[in-house]
């Protein structure tokens, strides 16, 4: 019983470069990255940008704001995608709101 335990465990680990190389930005979890020079935290103007944003995925009907956060020289939001192909209809809404921030979109 331990053996059959050990050998499906075994089964499921893979590296992050295996997990790196098939990730699809698609339904899931996906984490909103926004940057900016420095290592100051958001000032008012910078979270009212985020929270626009966030809004504005939550009426599209693409994602469920699931958190946003900030801390030094970054704030992100964390969205539940809910439908394939949601990241190119979210990616659009966080270029045409955050000008001026360097952004990533990660798949958590």
């Amino acid at each position: 019983m331990i053996v059959v335990l050990i050998v499906l465990a075994a089964a499921r680990c893979t590296s992050d470069e295996d997990r790196q190389g098939t990730s699809r930005l698609d339904s899931g979890m996906l984490r909103i990255v926004m940057r900016w020079a420095g290592d100051d935290f958001a000032s008012q103007h910078q979270l009212a940008v985020r929270d626009e944003i966030a809004s504005n995925i939550a009426e599209s009907g693409k994602g469920i704001i699931l958190r946003t956060g900030t801390g030094m020289g970054w704030m992100d939001i964390i969205v539940e995608a809910r439908e394939n192909k949601a990241h190119v209809a979210i990616e659009a809404i966080v270029k045409e709101h955050a000008k001026g921030f360097a952004f990533s979109i990660e798949k958590q």
